[in-house]
């Protein structure tokens, strides 16, 4: 007879929900480091416009400052609008992760319980192909000591 253990499609939805929380942190963790290159690239345009502006400024070209300075404004707020951005997915991603912990201790019990119900399933059939063996091995005995008696 062969183990069937009664949980099987819940520990099959456990394990699906440890995937899919798996999923949503390594998502997590690859937009975080997309938003950080772009910081990053960000922040070097952002000095290098400013190093042009100050080429400027000694160059008395005043009507490349009013240019410049807008630029550099917008740069600033899209660097302002990305850092918002990490900070967000840096928390999601903590909540992600905290929600993993939690998918992968629900997994981790139901197969315990799996183990601990097969370990059970197992000592039975045990036991009772036991018992069957000692049926037969008395049934023999008592066949054998039956034709002993009958020859005598």
């Amino acid at each position: 007879m062969n183990f069937r253990f009664s949980l099987q499609r819940i520990l099959h939805l456990r394990e699906q929900e440890t995937q899919e929380a798996e999923m949503k942190v390594e998502y997590t963790k690859r937009v975080i480091e997309a938003l950080k290159n772009m910081i990053y690239q960000e922040r070097d345009l952002y000095f290098s416009e400013r190093d042009e502006l100050n080429i400027c400024v000694k160059d008395s070209q005043i009507h490349k400052v009013t240019i410049y300075e807008r630029s550099l404004n917008m740069r600033q707020g899209r660097i302002m609008e990305l850092l918002d951005n990490l900070r967000s997915c840096q928390s999601d991603l903590e909540v992600y992760q905290q929600t993993l912990i939690q998918a992968r201790r629900n997994q981790k019990i139901i197969e315990k319980l799996k183990e601990v119900k097969e370990k059970e399933f197992l000592k039975k059939e045990a036991y009772k192909e036991q018992t069957i063996l000692d049926e037969v091995g008395n049934q023999k005995y008592l066949r054998n000591q039956f034709q002993e008696k009958g020859e005598e």
